[in-house]
């Protein structure tokens, strides 16, 4: 008792110091203020403090999980000596107190005015609220929206004085929905352009609404051949006489500004330009070759209007390859989207870097042509890379190497081809060098990839709109796991990839077939006593299988990081990966017609005299992340999956069944710790935590601190559960009245080093309620141990068992 008293006397007085050292005007000057909140309330349902903060002049000291000010807590722990550097590590690291200055309150009013005006509340006022108390201030500013100005009706005319009459009064070809390519109306420019309009009657007088809508007509006109134009000749005329709270808007199009002289200029109409001729290229460095008509090509091939020309490494790369990648047609208006789909397109060439596309102007006869000009710095051919890392597999640390080989235009059309050397060996022993008691796994693997799609049948104009590549894999890998197995694994198959190159927010991945075989020269006795029939037949036997398998993924997202970001609003983003797999049914049909007999021990049949895996497997994972500010965001996740083995299997092999726990899981669990069910055995080994059936539920808080590092604080729930029960998973089965009592929950704590090209997370989970039905014994009147009761399965309850209710994770990027 004495010990833990002197303990809780400690754990006192170094609270009270340190709350000391930390009070959060240590640093304030006399006669000056903290300022301790900055803060905007607005009473429109339709604007949220998330759009007006921003604009907040002065800020107070950022908030870690928006609750308490780590920076300025750090910042405090310092002392006054300079000389120390412990001193300065901390001041460094933390973030000095923000003092209230009271010269920024009246222009945030004025600038939150305006931005209220911006979205259509002309009459909103901003009223500033200053708290002020030992020496603290606090600053409201009670934004009173008003009522909203409303669109009322909207146009747009074009007069004959900003394109010539014959644009003016030219029919141009408006497709109707859902109809075929031929199926179209003929227009004028007016309706062409109105078409599609983003204001609409009864919408918001938003400016940023109308900015949209600008670009959406500047868009149109630069599709057309207005390569000069831009938004800033947009503008709009707003009726508001005689109307409450009303808005009658009509768009104008200014002409033409042209300079003539050295001062003077004058109005004119907009002008389309044609695109004549397209020079490309492709072995150009403008340092070493200088001004570009002065470029002495080796090779040069015509097709048209279309030329390419070879420098010093002669046809590097073939021609087709570089046409089927340029969409600027020539003999036609300018259109900006095949140029950004041409650049976009020869980036994805993995031989070619720098792309760049320039126009000459020239005048020819009435019209103005362009010769398009396209540059790009050939890549290296060739490269070696080597790495060596740690690895950490289900709780054994070790070390890992790979030896990598890339080609990046191996048939000399931007052909990528990779092999890589791996090796890796874990320490599943106290006694790291002891070679043959640990884990020790080699293999390799390679793959070549072509930038297009490799299939018959397919039409020109479907390969010209996807961007696609096509993949063939191979792999070949050797694992000794002592005291389990030892097994070999060769896979290889063909996959394509692809994506609309207009909207590259959703991809497309096709598994064509991949076939592996799976031999299993060494089986340890005493693992193999621990498995089930099934488990030995389906899981630890030699084996095929042949899968063909389908995702869907689709994002908002355009940059990584801790707040990613979309197209029209950064402070949500999304994504959606949806994937289905199936095996088996190829040599299910072959092995039928082909009258082989089933196994009558097994009941399955054998291809080559090995058995093949039948099954279906699909996974679902939907993960949202919103933006709270520029330093602080919410994520979560939602996540299952089903496996069932049908026809020459009553099981899915092994490597095809789910696990839970883990870095990317319930993270209060070791990765396959946890499940299936209520599922508990002292002996259980890694086959016997796996399932057919799997859900996850993640909810995590992600916050910056300072320099590179962030903090987390998360939930987790999830478990896996089988389809067919066996012995050896007893109580693992999935049941439609007992599942939800099965799921179990934790909660923990990580950091993140954001290096920006990566991010290393460390996470710490602990249990909050498992699941597993561990069993209290008793010894009986015979002195047998017998079951006397399950434990609780709160763990939470039981906060000093750290050895028992921790884990801890080290992974690379963010867990979804």
């Amino acid at each position: 008792m004495k010990f833990r008293l002197q303990n809780i006397i400690f754990f006192i007085s170094f609270l009270l110091l340190l709350g000391y050292s930390c009070s959060t005007t240590k640093y304030v000057p006399d006669n000056e203020l903290l300022l301790d909140v900055a803060t905007v309330k607005v009473d429109a349902k339709d604007v949220s403090f998330f759009d007006l903060e921003p604009y907040v002049k002065q800020k107070a000291n950022f908030k870690t999980f928006e609750i308490f000010k780590l920076p300025l807590f750090m910042y405090n722990l310092s002392g006054k000596d300079s000389t120390k550097w412990y001193n300065r590590a901390l001041k460094r690291g933390g973030e000095p107190p923000v003092l209230y200055d009271s010269t920024q309150v009246e222009p945030t009013v004025v600038t939150l005015e305006r931005i209220m005006n911006n979205k259509g509340y002309l009459q909103a006022q901003v009223e500033p609220k200053i708290i002020e108390k030992d020496k603290k201030a606090k600053v409201i500013y009670d934004v009173k929206s008003g009522a909203a100005s409303n669109i009322e009706s909207y146009k747009i005319n074009i007069s004959d004085t900003v394109f010539d009459a014959g644009i003016i009064n030219k029919s141009f070809p408006l497709r109707r929905r859902r109809a075929t390519t031929s199926d179209s109306t003929r227009v004028s420019l007016n309706r062409y352009l109105s078409r599609g309009n983003l204001l609409k009657e009864g919408d918001r007088f938003d400016l940023d609404l109308l900015d949209e809508e600008r670009n959406r007509v500047t868009s149109i006109l630069r599709r057309n051949g207005y390569m000069a134009f831009n938004k800033e000749y947009i503008g709009f005329v707003a009726d508001t006489i005689d109307k409450e709270n009303k808005v009658d808007l009509e768009l104008i199009i200014y002409p033409f500004t042209q300079r003539i002289g050295n001062n003077d200029v004058t109005e004119v109409p907009h002008r389309q330009y044609y695109v004549d001729g397209i020079d490309i290229y492709v072995d150009y460095d403008p340092i070493a070759d200088g001004d570009i008509n002065h470029y002495q090509a080796t090779d040069t091939v015509t097709r048209g209007k279309y030329r390419i020309f070879y420098g010093a490494r002669g046809r590097y790369i073939k021609p087709f390859v570089i046409l089927e990648n340029c969409y600027i047609q020539p003999q036609s208006l300018y259109n900006e989207n095949q140029v950004s789909t041409t650049y976009n397109s020869l980036s994805q060439l993995h031989i070619l870097k720098n792309i760049n596309i320039k126009y000459e102007e020239y005048l020819e006869g009435d019209s103005t042509k362009l010769r398009c000009i396209i540059t790009a710095v050939p890549d290296k051919r060739q490269g070696i890379s080597a790495e060596i890392e740690g690895t950490n597999s289900a709780g054994f640390f070790g070390v890992g190497a790979s030896l990598g080989y890339v080609h990046r235009n191996a048939f000399k059309g931007s052909e990528l081809f990779n092999a890589k050397l791996r090796g890796s060996y874990e320490a599943v022993t106290p006694n790291f060098s002891s070679f043959r008691d640990n884990y020790f796994e080699i293999g390799g693997e390679t793959s070549l990839t072509f930038p297009r799609f490799l299939f018959p049948f397919l039409s020109h104009d479907l390969r010209r709109r996807l961007r696609a590549s096509t993949q063939v894999v191979s792999s070949y890998t050797y694992q000794r796991r002592p005291n389990y197995f030892t097994r070999t694994v060769f896979s290889t198959g063909v996959k394509y990839i692809w994506e609309n190159r207009t909207n590259n927010t959703v991809r497309h991945t096709l598994d064509l077939i991949e076939i592996s075989y799976a031999h299993i020269p060494r089986l340890d006795p005493r693992f193999e006593s621990t498995l089930s029939p099934n488990a030995k037949l389906y899981s630890f036997t030699d084996q095929f299988i042949v899968s063909t398998g389908y995702t869907y993924y689709k994002t908002n997202a355009v940059a990584p990081g801790l707040i990613g970001s979309n197209r029209r609003n950064n402070r949500s983003t999304y994504s959606l990966r949806a994937s289905v797999e199936t095996a088996g049914n190829a040599l299910a049909l072959v092995a039928a017609l082909a009258k082989i007999e089933r196994d009558p021990e097994t009941g399955s049949r054998k291809i080559f005299d090995t058995f093949f895996a039948q099954y279906v497997r699909g996974n679902l994972d939907y993960s949202k992340s919103i933006r709270i500010d520029d330093k602080n965001a919410l994520a979560w996740r939602l996540g299952g999956g089903i496996a069932y083995a049908y026809g020459n299997n009553k099981q899915v092999p092994f490597e095809k069944r789910f696990f839970s726990g883990g870095a990317n899981s319930v993270r209060g669990w070791a990765a396959r710790e946890l499940g299936p069910g209520a599922f508990y055995r002292a002996d259980a080994n890694f086959n016997d935590q796996s399932g057919d059936l799997r859900f996850d539920a993640n909810i995590e808080y992600r916050s910056k601190v300072f320099w590179k590092l962030e903090l987390a604080t998360f939930v987790d729930a999830g478990n896996i559960w089988t389809i067919r029960g066996s012995d050896r998973q007893d109580k693992g089965e999935f049941k439609v009245d007992s599942f939800y009592k099965q799921i179990a929950y934790a909660w923990g704590l990580g950091i993140r080093l954001d290096l920006e090209f990566v991010i290393i997370r460390l996470d710490c989970g602990w249990k909050v309620y498992n699941p597993a039905d561990i069993p209290v014994y008793r010894t009986d009147a015979s002195g047998y141990q017998v079951v006397d009761g399950y434990q609780s399965k709160w763990s939470i309850l039981k906060p000093l068992n750290f050895r028992e209710n921790t884990a801890w994770h080290i992974a690379v990027g963010y867990p979804f």
